[in-house]
């Protein structure tokens, strides 16, 4: 029984397989261009991931650059004041070496002062001629120039010395002024080590990003290219549908006219006596002959 209903099942027109064909084209289309839109989801995705990275990397780069800038002032404050401490090692060296025999000459001093002391006691105790009294007199004048001219020499020593212990307090104020900002440097250099080791990962992983994103985009224009293809052919395909049913419409216009033509004939024949009187001659003849009447 199935198989009888197969059998008087009416093939399908042309129109409704094209209809059918134009129906899958657009179905597939309609699948690529959803899988399209779901690439492209994706890659926008990756690539909005890898901005967020790419971000933090120029972030970084801004931080270190601050580093480097800071680092370098450090340095070069570091540098001044190092230069400045080596300078006053050696002012401290030429001052060493220009008083150099400070105890000698205070030894000197002390020594004309006992001597010129004893001289004026020994003028003032002791009787002596005229010329041993004269001749003493030149002793002590002779004496006390040479203890103004030591004297000044000492003054100066102690001046030097003096001089050296302030130069020693300033050396050790910058070399400590230097080693803080050596630490600076090194804290500066360590602090950039550590953004330079993140923003290498961070690289790594932005290209591993741009790696993704770029093989998600040539799925996209591929599946692109197809949902392309198939709306093509989809397009095809209705204009063939769209021929098929004017040339379908044409023929059941013709058809129809062919009817309306017939029709009015046969109302004509109808309402024309002379037709009719033939029409009933013809079918007597018929009836004479042992025929059917056709009407």
């Amino acid at each position: 029984m199935a198989q009888k209903k197969r059998q008087q099942r009416k093939p399908k027109t042309e129109i409704q397989r094209s209809e059918e064909r134009f129906q899958r084209f657009v179905d597939r289309r309609n699948e690529y261009n959803s899988g399209a839109r779901m690439l492209r989801d994706e890659r926008d995705a990756i690539h909005d991931q890898r901005g967020k990275v790419m971000q933090k990397i120029l972030a970084m780069r801004d931080e270190m650059k601050v580093h480097s800038q800071a680092k370098q002032r450090s340095m070069q404050s570091r540098n001044k004041l190092r230069d400045q401490a080596r300078k006053l090692i050696a002012a401290k060296q030429a001052r060493r070496k220009d008083g150099k025999g400070g105890k000698g000459l205070r030894d000197t001093v002390e020594a004309l002062m006992s001597e010129i002391m004893a001289s004026e006691r020994r003028l003032e105790t002791t009787e002596m001629t005229i010329a041993k009294e004269r001749a003493l007199l030149e002793r002590l004048s002779i004496l006390r120039r040479s203890l103004g001219e030591q004297q000044s020499s000492l003054e100066e020593q102690e001046h030097l010395h003096a001089e050296v212990g302030e130069l020693d307090q300033s050396i050790d104020e910058r070399f400590s002024e230097a080693d803080q900002h050596h630490l600076e440097v090194v804290r500066l250099a360590k602090l950039n080590s550590k953004l330079y080791d993140k923003m290498t990962e961070l690289m790594k992983e932005a290209a591993h990003l741009s790696g993704e994103s770029d093989k998600k985009h040539q799925e996209f224009v591929d599946v692109r290219k197809r949902a392309d293809h198939q709306h093509e052919r989809a397009m095809e395909m209705l204009d063939q549908l769209r021929t098929h049913r004017n040339v379908a419409r044409e023929e059941q216009q013709a058809r129809w006219k062919v009817v309306r033509d017939r029709r009015k004939e046969v109302k004509e024949a109808l309402y024309d006596d002379k037709k009719l009187a033939e029409a009933a001659d013809d079918a007597i003849r018929e009836l004479m002959s042992g025929g059917k009447i056709s009407l």
